[in-house]
């Protein structure tokens, strides 16, 4: 009879980590439920969750460590692999510096405190992560305005919820879901700031379907309102901000009628947002982690947001903006514990790249920008790059500017890639290693979880040869006679749980912690983090740094206002990036039962528009940027000004020349970057859709 087992942990298929509960039979995993005890997930699983079992034994999955062999790969021992990648590692150190080597993660993978630790005592600045187009500009621009992220929005207590360019019905079902339908059920108003009909925009009481890449105009004008009919929150104005009357001054000119002109929205409509979100506190604000974050005014944005919260007495109040510290403090996943730039000596934290070109991340570190590491592999600028290192990142389909990414990895010296699978990106390694999955490894999270830490279990053992990447890590540091790093797991962990008085073979069994969340700190310590120690409406601190101390509206750099020399040929607005639930980025792409729910990259399109070009729906079309095309499967989508269509991201899998034919970043661009936090401009652009020849023998899937 098979021994059957059952594990509580939280599931690592997307940012969510929702709790989950495994069924393990004879030490393989055969089922996946959702855990109805996890206090913020409550039971719900995605279709990625569910899909764990197919996931973990995939026929594809890469199950030993890989070495390129004339062109290909041949299977290696670990032994092996790790000396070659350790005595590239040795020489770049000692030919050019240890700030030489990049080691780079996907967005939200749990390996950042790790990676940074590693980095700290290899004597390398640079960790390299999707940061500055995803979550980053709300750091850094809420950071900078009142000293914390605003990233928790307290949905279930609200009046009224703002969901600006978010979308967590797709992007973060079990974390934020539960808490917005307990808002709802109690009567709280919905405003959804987003140019698509999502489900939720459809259900709103106000849905602003703006002009892509106008976010901050609007924003502005809502600023306007409020002031203008003294909508805000006069004690918490006049007691703990600062600049409002340079702000008022700043705003006055963005009326609603203005706006309308900016936005291609109503003016009427605009007005009553405003005042909806300013007339029922508590009011939480929802930024969206990518909806924000990838504009060349992203900083500004994500300032304006941070203010608007701030005039109407939203921040650190039930139902508000919360500021939700994690119990794990310093020893966080991004804490400063772990981070090179403050933990190295001055001069080399210096070397970080994109802090000599992006001042303000010498005071709110992030990672260092994608963007910044490419000069200093293509033209050695500011120093050479000879060695990176990729975990879980899929950078040739997942960043801007595919050709270039592929290109610039092309011209490093030497590229180790950890990945399940084989993608476009492994494909350019010399070295591939294969780790453990989430339910095969020991971890814990507390990332965006809310004053929460979870423990998160292994179910059983990993497949053998794979291995977990906190182990690759001790490893590589032993060849490397790194005698400062951790000497196993168990060791890791505990430090991460130190703070907290814990270690992990206690906290495992307990399962979670929760901190509980503190309101108003700010009035208990007196002040906010800031400079000032008040809300920095008008953050005069900013301009030693060349930076405007009021948020600023750009018009996107490419769109028909600021190209109209290019509205001939690229009439329509293009902007990318929704997220599909089934996955997860540019992952998940060759797992059946999800790729059954979203088998081919889609544009969605007006159906007028779509009907000018003579374009039936689900049609293959060729969508055209001014750096290429793609091909695309046209999909008729109503709720979607007529100007403007979308394309979903991350399709490359079984497609012969995938990441080239159907991956929406061929055609994206990775400049200009946003002035403050390099930040990229891919939800505005502009494109042409054309009828693909059906003779053309090009159509992927049809």
């Amino acid at each position: 009879m098979a021994a059957t087992q059952s594990v509580k942990t939280i599931c690592f298929e997307c940012h969510s980590r929702c709790g989950v509960v495994l069924t393990i039979e004879d030490g393989r995993l055969t089922g996946v439920k959702g855990d109805k005890d996890h206090p913020i997930s409550r039971g719900y699983i995605c279709p990625k969750g569910a899909a764990a079992p197919e996931i973990v034994y995939h026929n594809e999955r890469i199950t030993r460590p890989l070495v390129k062999n004339n062109g290909g790969f041949s299977e290696t021992s670990w032994d092996n692999a790790l000396s070659i990648i350790a005595d590239k590692m040795s020489n770049a150190k000692e030919q050019f510096g240890a700030e030489s080597v990049v080691l780079g993660s996907g967005t939200t993978r749990g390996m950042a405190p790790y990676l940074n630790r590693f980095l700290t005592q290899f004597g390398s600045p640079n960790f390299m992560a999707p940061s500055n187009m995803s979550g980053g500009p709300i750091v850094m621009g809420s950071s900078a305005t009142c000293g914390f992220g605003l990233t928790d929005p307290d949905y279930a207590n609200s009046r009224c919820m703002m969901l600006w360019a978010h979308n967590p019905e797709n992007s973060w079902p079990g974390l934020y879901m539960n808490d917005i339908r307990d808002g709802l059920k109690k009567g709280a108003k919905l405003i959804v700031v987003d140019p698509r009909g999502t489900r939720l925009a459809k259900k709103a009481d106000y849905w602003l379907q703006i002009r892509p890449g106008t976010d901050v105009a609007l924003a502005l004008c809502f600023m306007q309102v409020i002031i203008e009919n003294q909508l805000y929150d006069k004690n918490f104005v006049e007691n703990w901000t600062d600049g409002f009357e340079a702000l008022r001054a700043h705003v006055a000119d963005f009326t609603p009628e203005k706006t309308a002109a900016i936005t291609w929205e109503d003016p009427g409509k605009i007005r009553d947002a405003a005042a909806a979100y300013a007339q029922n506190a508590p009011a939480s604000l929802g930024p969206g982690m990518g909806g924000v974050c990838q504009a060349n005014d992203a900083f500004d944005l994500t300032r304006s947001l941070t203010i608007l919260a701030a005039i109407t007495g939203n921040l650190e109040v039930a139902g508000g903006n919360l500021r939700c510290p994690p119990p794990t403090h310093k020893r966080a996943c991004y804490g400063a514990d772990h981070d090179p730039f403050l933990n190295l000596p001055k001069a080399q934290a210096q070397k970080k790249l994109g802090v000599d070109q992006f001042p303000l991340m010498g005071f709110i570190p992030i990672p260092s920008p994608p963007q910044t590491v490419w000069p200093a592999i293509e033209e050695q600028k500011p120093y050479p790059v000879k060695v990176v290192g990729l975990f879980a990142n899929n950078s040739v389909c997942a960043y801007p500017n595919s050709n270039r990414v592929r290109e610039v990895y092309e011209k490093l010296d030497f590229l180790f890639a950890v990945d399940y699978f084989h993608t476009p990106t492994t494909a350019l390694a010399d070295v591939i290693l294969p780790p453990a999955h989430w339910t095969e490894r020991d971890d814990v999270e507390d990332l965006l979880m809310k004053s929460h830490v979870f423990a998160q279990p292994k179910a059983m053992e990993p497949i053998p040869e794979c291995r977990d990447e906190k182990q690759m890590l001790i490893d590589l540091a032993g060849k490397l006679d790194m005698t400062g790093f951790f000497q196993n797991i168990e060791q890791i962990l505990d430090y991460r749980l130190e703070p907290m008085g814990t270690t992990y073979r206690e906290f495992k069994e307990k399962q979670w912690h929760f901190d509980g969340f503190k309101y108003k700190s700010y009035e208990k310590k007196g002040k906010f983090r800031t400079p000032t120690g008040k809300v920095a409406l008008s953050a005069d601190y900013l301009k030693d740094l060349g930076i405007s101390p009021l948020p600023v509206f750009r018009e996107p750099d490419e769109s028909p206002v600021s190209r109209p020399d290019l509205t001939g040929d690229f009439p329509l607005v293009l902007t990318t990036g929704g997220r599909l639930l089934v996955y997860y980025h540019s992952s998940h792409r060759n797992i059946t039962s999800l790729k059954k729910r979203a088998p081919d990259p889609e544009l969605q399109i007006h159906p007028d528009t779509a009907r000018g070009l003579d374009i039936a729906d689900g049609q293959w079309v060729y969508l055209i940027s001014p750096r290429g095309r793609v091909e695309i499967r046209a999909r008729y989508f109503e709720d979607m000004d007529p100007r403007v269509v979308h394309s979903h991201h991350g399709f490359w899998y079984g497609v012969k020349d995938g990441w080239k034919r159907i991956n929406i970043n061929m055609i994206t661009n990775d400049a200009p970057l946003c002035p403050v936090t390099g930040s990229v401009p891919i939800k505005s652009l502009m494109c042409r859709v054309e009828k693909m020849p059906p003779d053309s023998g090009k159509q992927p899937n049809a």
